[in-house]
């Protein structure tokens, strides 16, 4: 076994929410919310991150609107991914991630937590929900 892990993270104009996989890379997992503003460098922070888990793939939720469309999220995300890659060696790999945000808020809202307090854990359930729909794909190949 490599004990490699996957990450996936939900980019965002404010936060980035991380997930990561167990070992066996069949369960994603919340891991952390990284605030932009607080950590400009994010870039840095992330390369930690993969260092730290050893991560040798991510998933990168590309936000497309309903339609299939790009949109001007889109164009940021592309921008990021395309830093990410430059700046790591781990396999970085897109995934649509359309609605993902809605099922974290829907999946906190089950648990009876309010959205407000739990803001942070929205991101990081939506990169594990990320995560989890990219896992599943993979399997069903």
């Amino acid at each position: 076994m490599n004990n490699k892990r996957m990450m996936a993270i939900d980019f965002g104009d404010v936060k980035i929410g991380i997930a990561i996989t167990d070992e066996l890379k069949m369960i994603a997992s919340p891991y952390l919310t990284i605030n932009r503003k607080k950590t400009p460098d994010y870039i840095s922070e992330i390369k930690n991150i993969i260092r730290e888990k050893n991560i040798d793939t991510i998933v990168v939720g590309l936000p497309l609107n309903l339609n299939g469309e790009k949109s001007s999220q889109t164009k940021k995300t592309e921008k990021f991914i395309f830093n990410l890659e430059n700046s790591v060696d781990s396999i970085v790999y897109t995934y649509d991630e359309r609605l993902s945000s809605q099922e974290a808020e829907r999946y906190l809202k089950q648990l009876n937590l309010k959205i407000g307090i739990n803001k942070e854990k929205v991101d990081q359930i939506a990169a594990s929900i990320i995560l989890n729909n990219f896992l599943s794909s993979q399997k069903n190949r």
